[in-house]
């Protein structure tokens, strides 16, 4: 079977994003056809500055091509339904920026869509995808920590409302949560495999506009299994992920989302009290220029061999995080106000 064909949906920066990682011939199994915007202008505009030969003034336009095999869904969150929809509704595969779902019923109504249409989705979680965080889950699975009792991850980063007016729109369905604090939530899902989640527990601060600045979760699983998670757009933060085991640990840093280098610590450990610091056991690098081009390839690899699901990102977990987004946001009285 040929290399599917990627159409894009949006004209920002992970669109921006998504087309250098094949121009730097990144992808080897997808080609890239061309993208769309909803008027103005836009699409010509970033096809003739990126080189693209097709651009399309509407979505429809796109999704209606019978030269485009899989939607990359690049817009804002709140347009992501609707675009997943009208994406189904012509018969085109989909992976969609995260979050893909924002609450459960819509999550519940496009899987039961695409799964009766015969069509691939899956959200666009790059991190699962990279080198790195695989290399992580390869020593889990070999216990080569143990038992993995706990899941820690932290994301963080200031961002202004003046350069980044998206993410303090209520309306846009802004804030830590949705747009960083779902790397954490993912993470524990993985590891949590096979494990019932009993409750969770979380902690708001508010910014003035009504979205999250902060959030702080705990997700209690079976097993006594507890996963940390840190996300703000308030401040800033050393962007890692631990995973604790009753053998040792991993390291996921720097910028766990972005993973590039995992580290490996199992006993024995410095005695308590020295000021020696730990040393790994074993240390796996993979950097990339891009990042997205694991799961590029993965979607399209997934598509030629007839999958309508991703088993790495499978679409039962993306449904899971829109139920972790409506509990944590329906928590009123967590809320902090600044």
């Amino acid at each position: 079977m040929r290399n599917p064909r990627y159409g894009i949906i949006g004209t920002g920066r992970m669109a921006e994003k998504f087309v250098m990682t094949f121009q730097k011939g990144l992808v080897t199994e997808a080609e890239l056809t061309g993208v769309s915007s909803d008027g103005g202008g836009r699409a010509e505009a970033f096809a003739r500055a990126h080189g693209l030969k097709r651009w399309y003034n509407s979505y429809g336009e796109l999704v209606r091509d019978p030269e485009i095999d899989i939607v990359y869904i690049a817009n804002i969150n709140d347009r992501h339904f609707d675009c997943c929809e009208m994406c189904i509704e012509a018969g085109k595969h989909i992976l969609c920026e995260k979050p893909m779902f924002l609450r459960a019923d819509e999550a519940q109504k496009l899987i039961g869509l695409a799964r009766d249409a015969g069509l691939f989705m899956m959200e666009a979680m790059w991190t699962r995808f990279t080198p790195a965080f695989g290399k992580a889950m390869e020593w889990v699975a070999q216990g080569r920590i143990g038992t993995l009792r706990n899941i820690s991850a932290t994301l963080c980063a200031a961002r202004s409302p003046v350069d980044f007016p998206r993410l303090y729109d209520p309306g846009r369905f802004g804030g830590a949560l949705y747009d960083l604090g779902i790397y954490g939530i993912q993470l524990a899902q993985y590891f949590a495999r096979g494990l019932k989640m009993k409750d969770i527990h979380s902690v708001k601060v508010s910014d003035p506009t009504g979205v999250d600045a902060s959030t702080y979760l705990h997700l209690v699983y079976d097993g006594g299994l507890v996963g940390e998670i840190k996300c703000s757009i308030g401040w800033y933060a050393c962007n890692e992920a631990w995973l604790c085991g009753d053998n040792g640990y991993i390291r996921i840093a720097p910028s766990f989302n972005f993973a590039q280098q995992v580290e490996l610590y199992t006993q024995p450990f410095p005695a308590a009290g020295s000021l020696e610091p730990a040393k790994p056991a074993d240390v796996y690098t993979k950097e990339s220029p891009s990042g997205l081009e694991y799961e590029i390839n993965h979607a399209a690899g997934c598509v030629k061999n007839g999958l309508h699901e991703s088993p790495i990102m499978p679409l039962n977990e993306s449904l899971e995080i829109a139920r972790i987004f409506e509990q944590v946001q329906n928590e009123k009285e967590k809320r902090v106000c600044l």
